[in-house]
């Protein structure tokens, strides 16, 4: 040991009238290795010494959910390598209370080992409280007691006016401050900062700091479509809205009282694709792989009703064509199964959804003796919008409910064309006719029928959403 050290710990010691210490067993546990910087800091010239030398033969603790979640942190896979590092000091530090043992283990500085265990021993009370009266947030407070405090980083090199002046810019279109670019990207916008003498010089990484803090996404999008009805109409679109989710939430009392509600539309254009070449099946390491080119082997469309309390797809029908007579057709096709029960088909706003022929079928099965009249001319069948108010007639047996139009995410069935399309007629299908197609279609609904179906969790009400 050093003289000048060794001087000093015994100009300390009689200055604070510490007793019982012995130089040669400091020396020998490397007792002054592992307090020598806190020594010259502190000075020991407090009534505190005494007390930090005690501290410093403790050994840390932890209670067995401690020591659980430390161990989960300093094993995960996925764990960020700084809180690994630090759980790994503090376990070594719970079996070895030597400072320099542990920091020669592990190859860390003393003074990083020295930091984590008075982080630890500061943050007992609150570990014991956390585990006392929220358990389920141990782990939580685990992570942010071995996580990084705030700190403030450097000055920046940009006033406020400035950052103010950059995100103005960016709600801007890119046109309107003449930049020919549909969108902005960070390296435009540094770009026209500077040109236009916002800043002197700023890169585009520190721009996309900027836009990321207030969350500002300027490089992406996302489709929009405005519904006609709700622009001309809207309180006549929120009523629709209100009709068709209280015939959702109200389904299974309805299904009781004898009322069947199903959800109904047309899938058309599905096409029989054929890759060219089969596809090389998945290895270890390796991704299956497709074949790019395809030829076209025609297309065909299915009519489908998705029964909303059960989940089940109801008379699937697929052929070519998609004509009213098509759909009065599937719609009777229904019917018939219950012909006596009564039935409210939840639909879009589509021609063939107010025909002449469903009209017709409405009022042979609800008995409907009166004129219909004549399409294009007088009575029920003149024009659409009459016809649409006979297929809503609450009084029916049979009614239609129609969703607003551009709204079809009202309607269940498209829910679960969605899965039929990932599940059947993604990427990787590859299909040699129509027949092929259909066949696998049909093949799967009867699948889905059997494992899949259940009633989908509608949780939205027809209620504006409130923050």
């Amino acid at each position: 040991m050093h003289k000048n050290i060794i001087n000093l710990f015994k100009t300390i010691f009689k200055k604070n009238n510490i007793k019982n210490i012995n130089i040669d067993e400091i020396e020998k546990e490397n007792f002054y290795i592992e307090k020598e910087e806190e020594l010259f800091n502190e000075g020991f010239a407090n009534k505190d010494s005494e007390e930090t030398l005690v501290k410093l033969r403790q050994n840390l603790e932890a209670s067995p959910n401690q020591l659980k979640m430390l161990k989960k942190l300093a094993k995960g896979s996925s764990v960020k390598l700084d809180l690994k590092k630090r759980a790994t000091i503090i376990l070594a530090l719970l079996e070895e209370s030597n400072h320099c043992s542990v920091s020669e283990s592990l190859n860390i500085s003393r003074k990083t080992v020295i930091k984590w265990k008075q982080r630890w021993e500061q943050s007992k009370l609150e570990l014991e409280q956390v585990e006392r009266d929220e358990p389920r947030k141990l782990n939580q407070t685990i992570n942010e007691i071995l996580g990084d405090k705030y700190r403030s980083g450097r000055c920046s090199r940009f006033t406020m006016e400035q950052i103010a002046h950059i995100i103005n810019l960016s709600l801007q279109k890119p046109e309107s401050v003449g930049v020919p670019t549909s969108h902005w990207t960070a390296e435009e916008l540094a770009r026209k900062a500077i040109k236009d003498n916002i800043v002197e010089k700023i890169s585009p990484r520190q721009i996309s700091r900027y836009l990321k803090e207030i969350d500002l996404k300027v490089h992406q999008y996302k489709g929009w479509l405005n519904s006609k009805d709700k622009l001309k109409d809207p309180e006549e679109f929120n009523k629709r809205v209100a009709t068709v989710c209280e015939l959702y939430l109200n389904s299974k009392s309805l299904q009781e009282a004898g009322v069947h509600i199903l959800s109904c539309d047309e899938k058309t254009g599905i096409q029989a694709i054929e890759h060219k070449h089969p596809s090389k099946p998945v290895k270890p390491g390796e991704l299956e792989k497709c074949e790019q080119e395809y030829k076209r082997n025609g297309t065909t469309t299915l009519i489908a009703s998705r029964d909303i309390n059960t989940g089940k797809i109801i008379v699937p029908m697929l052929q070519q064509t998609r004509t009213e007579e098509d759909f009065a057709k599937h719609i009777s096709a229904v019917v018939s199964l219950e012909p006596n029960d009564k039935y409210i088909f939840v639909m879009d706003q589509l021609n063939t959804h107010k025909s002449e022929s469903l009209v017709k079928y409405v009022a042979e099965q609800c008995d409907i003796k009166e004129d219909l009249g004549k399409k294009g001319s007088y009575g029920i069948l003149k024009t659409m919008e009459t016809r649409q108010a006979f297929l809503e007639d609450e009084s029916h047996r049979i009614r239609i409910v129609y969703t607003p139009k551009h709204s079809s995410w009202l309607n269940q069935i498209e829910i679960w064309f969605g899965i039929l399309s990932r599940k059947v007629l993604g990427r990787r299908a590859s299909f040699k006719s129509v027949q092929e197609l259909e066949e696998k279609i049909l093949s799967f609904i009867k699948y889905y029928n059997e494992d899949l179906a259940k009633p989908f969790k509608w949780n939205y009400a027809g209620k504006l959403l409130k923050a």
